[in-house]
């Protein structure tokens, strides 16, 4: 089965467009570059006078661009990539994992054959024993319950990447192998390689991974929005700068968690996503300084790095 059928066709958002500007040449520049003032002294000052406009147009545009900032999301792509992890059966993971029960854990030659599999299927890219840690971090996709996960719940998994395919024909392969526990997948995230880091604001309703800033509170206001917005726009070292409203990020979740388990976020309510402005660097080193710039603004969420596990 092709993924991309499954990708969201984009859609217009009311995020405003980009506005397009004419370059423009002052009627005094053009009066010093005029072919009338062929002498080298009026060759070398036009010159001069030329390079200097150049360079404060150069800042001006900046300053121009910063005005037009945020952006809408971009219309794409749409990843049909992805990450896998299987969990492994322990001798303390019967309660976790049905497939696990009674059945101990995963012996020597059940790994064999798990292995030689993900050698076989075309959709494996890479695939290795993965450490608590490189689990976790594919894990901690899952918007429901990925905040909520330790690196112990992780131990004795494998992991690695998709390429585009049948994905659901790989997990019910894998699931019926022997001493493996659950096996899941995800798409690559819309963001990756879009944005380094992102600022979510609070949201309707407060998710326990939101609970420490937003709880009892509601969603940010448009006056806490602008204030958030304002700082971030100050940090040097910023190529772009996307604002992302709940229907889409409810978008990106459905993209993400593809295989259809969850009723689709898409669909709405949009209480529990935030308000999320994602952050493109021109300077690795502006991650630290946005995330100082906007440290204990009201109706912050979390400052997040945007990065695949």
């Amino acid at each position: 089965m092709d993924l991309s059928s499954d990708i969201p066709e984009s859609e217009e958002l009311s995020f405003g467009k980009e506005a397009t500007r004419e370059p423009r040449r002052s009627a005094w520049l053009r009066k010093f570059s005029s072919p009338r003032r062929n002498s080298g002294v009026g060759k070398a000052f036009a010159a001069a006078v030329s390079v200097a406009v150049l360079l404060a147009g150069a800042a001006a545009d900046a300053r121009d661009e910063r005005g037009q900032w945020p952006l809408p999301p971009p219309d794409g792509p749409w990843p049909a990539t992805g990450t896998f992890l299987i969990h492994l059966c322990r001798d303390d993971s019967a309660a976790t994992w049905e497939a696990c029960e009674g059945g101990g854990a995963t012996t020597d030659a059940e790994r064999w054959v798990i292995e030689g599999t993900l050698a076989s299927l075309p959709e494996v890219a890479t695939y290795g024993r993965m450490t608590s840690e490189e689990a976790l971090a594919i894990a901690r996709q899952d918007w429901q319950i990925g905040y909520i996960l330790t690196a112990d719940l992780m131990r004795e998994s494998y992991g690695g990447t998709l390429r585009p395919g049948d994905w659901r024909a790989l997990l019910r392969t894998l699931a019926g192998l022997p001493g493996v526990g659950v096996p899941i997948a995800y798409r690559d995230d819309f963001w990756w390689g879009k944005a380094d880091v992102s600022v979510a604001l609070c949201p309707e309703v407060s998710l326990d991974r939101f609970a420490r800033a937003c709880e009892g509170r509601g969603r940010a206001t448009e006056a806490e929005r602008q204030a958030v917005l304002d700082r971030i726009r100050e940090v040097r070292g910023i190529e772009k700068i996307y604002v992302e409203d709940p229907a889409h990020a409810a978008k990106v979740r459905d993209h993400l968690e593809w295989h259809g388990g969850r009723a689709s976020y898409a669909k709405g309510p949009f209480d529990e996503f935030p308000e999320t402005f994602y952050v493109k660097l021109a300077d690795p080193g502006a991650a630290a300084r946005i995330e100082k710039s906007v440290a204990g603004l009201a109706g912050v969420a979390v400052v997040a790095p945007v990065a695949a596990p």
